[in-house]
């Protein structure tokens, strides 16, 4: 396969997330998808190594792909911020050998975000109980009337998620900004993945 077709494969993730961006989507519904996603793409062995290399080579790879998006670049690279932090802990999971079917995996994103108290919680609220709008909002975040529907389009999803993201991570201060993964975060974000699945 060459260099072309491979850029033409990677970029399939960028367009599914405009893909049926008239069929309304759930929050929870959004991030299942999401880590079905990166499990469809990122196929592999992984070493204990590999996690921190492939997530800094990923998050680079899916940036330059987002240029190409013209106006759309904003939300495709909030895209690929959740793609890799989603990528982090499939590949954490795949190399430990913890078997995460996609909703587990995307419960423990919720808990990542500090969203959720506990792992128990996450995964009700990946099953719609309560929707995972409603803890957003119990949150006080700051959701227009128009984010706190119950059905979004794909754009509207991935626009919310890394904004709820963004608004409660430690290492995010003052404006939400894409292109976090420097090499301190990736490391950090890489232990504290770990720690979640008890690695």
């Amino acid at each position: 396969m060459g260099l072309r077709d491979r850029i033409e494969e990677r970029s399939n993730s960028l367009r599914a997330l405009f893909a049926d961006e008239e069929q309304p989507i759930g929050l929870e519904q959004a991030l299942v998808l999401l880590v079905g996603r990166v499990r469809k793409d990122e196929q592999g062995e992984r070493r204990p190594r590999d996690v921190y290399v492939a997530a800094r080579k990923r998050r680079r790879r899916l940036g330059m792909l987002a240029l190409t998006a013209g106006p759309l670049a904003g939300v495709a690279n909030q895209f690929a911020d959740l793609y890799c932090e989603a990528a982090v802990v499939c590949d954490l999971a795949a190399l430990h050998g913890v078997a995460l079917g996609d909703d587990e995996a995307a419960a423990h994103l919720l808990l990542l975000w500090g969203l959720v108290e506990d792992h128990d919680q996450a995964q009700r609220v990946i099953a719609g109980d309560p929707p995972l709008v409603g803890i957003l909002t119990g949150k006080a975040m700051a959701l227009t009337e128009a984010q706190r529907a119950d059905l979004w389009t794909r754009r509207g999803a991935v626009q919310a998620l890394w904004e709820v993201r963004g608004a409660i991570d430690d290492l995010s201060k003052g404006a939400v900004r894409t292109v976090v993964f420097t090499g301190h975060r990736t490391k950090q974000l890489i232990k504290r993945a770990e720690a979640q699945l008890g690695i």
